[in-house]
Formats: C-alpha cells, structure tokens, sequence
C-alpha cells in the first residue's frame, strides 16, 4: 500500500510525482489509477510529503519490500532543487539523469544538488526508512537570507552547479532531527511550524559539517565574523561605526573584513550597509507606523529626497508606493 500525504494547494512545497516500475517492465504507469498501487506481494510504501511553503518541503519514507522496485521520482517544477536526507536503513541504488550513479546505504547522511527532473531509487528486498527535506534554489537564498556561504552551494544558488551527491555519517544532531521528523506528535498548523523549524536545523548542521570536512574551518569563522559585523553595523542604523572600528571589533584587519563581505555578502561593508538600511526601511515604512521622513531620520538621512532616490535605486519604485506606509508628515521635502 502506498500512503502520500500532501497538501492541497499546488504552490507549496515541491510539485512531484512517483510511479513503480517492476524489473519485468511492467509499472503503475501502464495500470489505471485504481489498479496503480504497489502490490503486496511487492512490498508496502508509507511516504509522506509535508509542504511547508513554495519551494520547501520535509518528507518521512519507509518501506517494506518483498520484491525488487524501482521508484521513479519526477520534480514537477522543472527547476533545481537540494535534497537532504538521512538513510536510518535499508540499501538501494540511485540514479539521476544520466549523470549520477550511486549507492545509498543505511546509517549516512545525503546533500544531493540536483538538477535534472527525475531519480530512480532501486530497492531489493528489505526494510527501508528515510527522512529529509527538499528545498529550491529560491527557497534556500530565502532561508540563508542571501549569505553567500560555501562553493558547491553558492554555485548552487546562481545555477551554475553540476549535480553531485555528498554522502557523510550523519552527526547526533543529524541523526535526531530525521528521528524527530519522523516521529513528531503535532498536527495541522503545529505541525508545519514545528517540521519548518526541523528544515532550518538539518539545513544549518548539514551545511556546517560539509563546511568543516572540506577543511574550510577559516571560513567557516569568517561567516561568523562577518554577522557579527553585521549586527555591529546596523546597531544605530542613523549612526554606523567606523569601518576600521567594525574590523578592529571582529578581530579582523580592514582588508580582510572587506575580503569576507565580499564572499559570505557578495559585497563590500559599506555597500552592505546601504543595502541593509534600505531593507529596514522598507520593513519600517511596510509597518504602517512612520512616514518617509521619519524612516529617513532613524536610518541617518539628513534629507528625505536622499532617502527616496536611494530607495528607488535599490527597489525600482519610490517609498511612498510601499504598502502600509503612513500618510502623517509625510514630507519629503524636508
């Protein structure tokens, strides 16, 4: 029997499908709908998706196969997406496109970056359990709120990426998050915020493993040293600190605060800062609670006008169009 979970609204999560195909040839893409399901003498699926928003999803698998199969997955979307994954048990072979050619074997921890719209899973006899998540290109920049962090990833989110497998034993973290996915006791919305939270820790210490086994532990302290300066920074937005007193700060030499921005902002500080006001202000201005003059105030304008320009720059339209900005002494003269 195969029992998939998904929610009804077509936008969330990552659009797929999967059929079964049996080494003889014959799969549920050649029976009726009603006759599609995996036979018992096959063996049985539970796979559930849990879609969380567009682009991101966590799912749980397990499987009891009597016969050999084959799944084939197909990714509606067409677009690339990060698998991550941690094999509890259960041997099989995959296959993407016609580039990738692997083993999955238990007790190991997946990070596979995809590309190609479907993957076949061959399963021989054997029980089989997986847990994991699925994001898109879009989806993770979303979640990394635009750091740039590592090779294989940033090639990743620019689309410029061959697709590859990087397999580890997973850590205890690892290990307890897919257990925690798996055996979560919440439902409807707990569920999701619940499961959202498990995606954001198997994302961060899937990253910080393969991060530090690529012997990249100095930038790894680099990120950490660039956030900081981040939040040094846009302490008082109105008032930033010297750039040379932000490095001195971190423990970083001017050169190489502005070597770091460059690889985990993909700029330069004080382009980052303008950047980063702009944000906030149209966070401020979107609240409903301050006009342009006084967002332009707190971010350190002396001028609304200058405020304005900078922002049509950055967001293609000016403040004024934000929605939720306030109308009261909303004078952009001053």
């Amino acid at each position: 029997m195969q029992d998939q979970e998904a929610t009804a609204v077509a936008e969330m999560g990552i659009a797929s499908e999967s059929h079964w195909v049996l080494p003889s040839g014959l799969g549920s893409f050649d029976l009726s709908p009603e006759a599609a399901q995996l036979p018992e003498s096959v063996g049985s699926i539970s796979y559930h998706q849990f879609s969380l928003r567009p682009g991101l999803e966590v799912y749980k698998y397990a499987a009891t196969i009597r016969s050999p199969v084959t799944m084939r997955y197909s990714v509606l979307t067409g677009q690339p997406y990060l698998w991550l994954a941690v094999n509890s048990r259960g041997n099989s072979g995959y296959r993407h496109g016609d580039s990738l050619h692997d083993g999955v074997v238990p007790n190991m921890m997946y990070c596979a970056l995809l590309r190609e719209s479907v993957s076949h899973l061959d399963y021989p006899p054997s029980y089989h359990q997986t847990a994991g998540m699925a994001v898109s290109p879009e989806r993770l920049r979303d979640m990394l709120q635009g750091q740039r962090l590592w090779g294989p990833i940033d090639e990743f989110l620019d689309g410029r990426f061959d697709p590859r497998v990087m397999a580890s034993r997973p850590t205890t973290a690892q290990s307890l998050i897919a257990e925690q996915i798996d055996r979560h006791p919440y439902h409807g919305a707990m569920a999701a915020v619940f499961l959202e939270a498990k995606a954001f820790e198997l994302l961060a210490e899937t990253l910080r493993t393969l991060i530090d086994n690529d012997g990249s532990s100095h930038s790894w302290r680099g990120r950490r040293q660039a956030l900081a300066a981040r939040d040094i920074m846009m302490a008082d937005p109105a008032n930033p600190p010297r750039i040379e007193d932000v490095a001195r700060q971190v423990g970083l030499s001017q050169r190489r605060l502005n070597d770091v921005f460059r690889e985990v902002f993909g700029a330069p500080p004080l382009q980052c800062l303008v950047q980063w006001r702009l944000d906030l202000g149209r966070q401020l201005l979107a609240g409903g609670e301050a006009s342009v003059k006084e967002v332009a105030g707190r971010l350190g304008y002396a001028h609304a006008s200058n405020f304005s320009l900078a922002f049509t720059r950055r967001f293609g339209r000016p403040p004024t169009g934000v929605s939720g900005v306030a109308s009261f002494h909303d004078d952009e003269s001053a």
